[in-house]
């Protein structure tokens, strides 16, 4: 809970600390009033994946950030005041609505309040930027963010050699290693589409170190949800991109990827690589979820349609439910469940929709990438409770692909390409 209380956070900051974030913050704030949104997501983002490291200075600094750069991209949204709420996100918005009317039966108000303030900030913020920008502003978020998981998954690898001679769950620098690899294998597609898409050499030659090393380091951290959730959102992506010499690419990546284990392999200890081999066995089971998902129902079952209010779940058995949707459940009812699932599957089905009537790569890829985020996303939340949370950065990422797909500047886009395919001179009669 600490992560999220402001005072506590402020009280730990000495004199360095708080010159970077007064720093920081100038910055954003110019930023937002630049309209500069994309920039911003990339701080958002970053800072939001540092929060959990055990280095304190960056803890500190990253959660401020987070709640700096998240309201100030609030303020560039309502400055810039040209966007449009598309359905999905109205959907999301009366998940959110359900879980701040409940906050009257709350179990933990103080703490409670300040989550949903954030998620409420969040939920606006972030679906509101994107909902309408061209794409050569979307491409230039999609860049970022890569830039972003990139750094994150480097920083992770670089901290694996210490861990070999453990035989316990890799955490990078992070506090524990699920929210470690929930992240880990969130920012994973986003390293996969910067390796193909991005414009310039350097940057897909550094997603594509980013990519390696985050695939190696998501698997040796011997956490299965965030590893399996991160393979399930590479598999739109490859079916977009190998094509060609871009299969060449892939497959000598892929090596590199096997060499550079095989290496890690041979420098760890044995008990280290079985309790890894133990970890990923059929035989390992769901780690006790069992008993938490029993307690978690009979907590619903006392109130199945009227919630507790946003982070009430966290409050009753100390932890998490280690499943999104019943968290949701205890949170904001079973109305609340239900627009949260209508928000999940109306993007899927946006994403489809998109798909058959857009032909052009770059939308495609963007379209893979957010199917691929978007599904990966759903199945962690079977067994962690990411989805429910406030202001992680899987949160922020599902509801920044949501506003992608949701945007209807890729169709506008789309039809204007098609119309410059069959009459060239039209588009120069028509705007001049």
């Amino acid at each position: 809970m600490a992560e999220f209380s402001l005072m506590e956070i402020t009280s730990k900051l000495d004199q360095t600390e708080l010159i970077v974030l007064v720093v920081v913050g100038i910055v954003l704030f110019y930023l937002s009033l630049s309209a500069r949104k994309h920039i911003i997501m990339f701080t958002l983002v970053l800072s939001a994946s540092l929060v959990g490291s055990t280095i304190p200075v960056v803890a500190n600094i990253a959660a401020l950030v987070r709640w700096a750069s998240v309201f100030l991209l609030l303020i560039a949204v309502m400055r810039w005041r040209k966007f449009r709420v598309p359905l999905g996100l109205l959907l999301f918005w009366g998940y959110v609505a359900l879980g701040f009317v409940f906050l009257f039966n709350a179990i933990s108000p103080g703490w409670q309040i300040q989550r949903s303030i954030l998620l409420l900030a969040v939920a606006v913020a972030i679906p509101l930027a994107y909902s309408n920008e061209p794409r050569r502003s979307v491409k230039s978020s999609l860049v970022l963010i890569s830039v972003a998981a990139t750094i994150y998954c480097l920083l992770s690898f670089v901290s694996l050699p210490s861990h070999l001679n453990e035989a316990e769950r890799f955490s990078g620098y992070a506090k524990g290693a699920p929210s470690f690899a929930l992240v880990l294998g969130g920012l994973l597609p986003f390293t996969l589409w910067g390796l193909f898409k991005a414009d310039n050499r350097m940057l897909r030659i550094a997603c594509g170190s980013g990519f390696l090393c985050g695939l190696i380091a998501l698997i040796f951290s011997g956490q299965r949800t965030g590893t399996t959730g991160g393979m399930i959102s590479l598999i739109p992506l490859l079916f977009t991109f190998l094509k060609g010499k871009s299969s060449l690419k892939f497959m000598f990546l892929i090596a590199l990827v096997l060499l550079t284990g095989y290496s890690v392999l041979q420098h760890s200890s044995g008990d280290f690589v079985d309790f890894l081999s133990s970890r990923y066995s059929l035989d390992s089971g769901l780690s006790g979820r069992e008993s938490v998902w029993d307690e978690a129902s009979s907590g619903i079952a006392q109130s199945p349609f009227i919630g507790k209010g946003i982070g009430a779940a966290e409050n009753v058995i100390g932890d998490s439910f280690h499943n999104a949707y019943l968290e949701i459940w205890f949170n904001a009812g079973l109305a609340g469940l239900v627009l949260f699932l209508a928000s999940l599957f109306y993007f899927i089905y946006r994403i489809l929709y998109l798909k058959r009537i857009c032909k052009e790569a770059e939308t495609r890829s963007i379209l893979a990438l957010a199917l691929g985020y978007i599904i990966g996303f759903a199945a962690m939340g079977f067994f962690e409770s990411t989805a429910a949370g406030a202001s992680g950065v899987n949160v922020m990422l599902y509801l920044f692909c949501g506003a992608l797909v949701s945007n209807m500047n890729l169709v506008a886009e789309e039809r204007l390409r098609v119309l410059d395919t069959r009459s060239p001179g039209v588009r120069d009669l028509s705007f001049g």
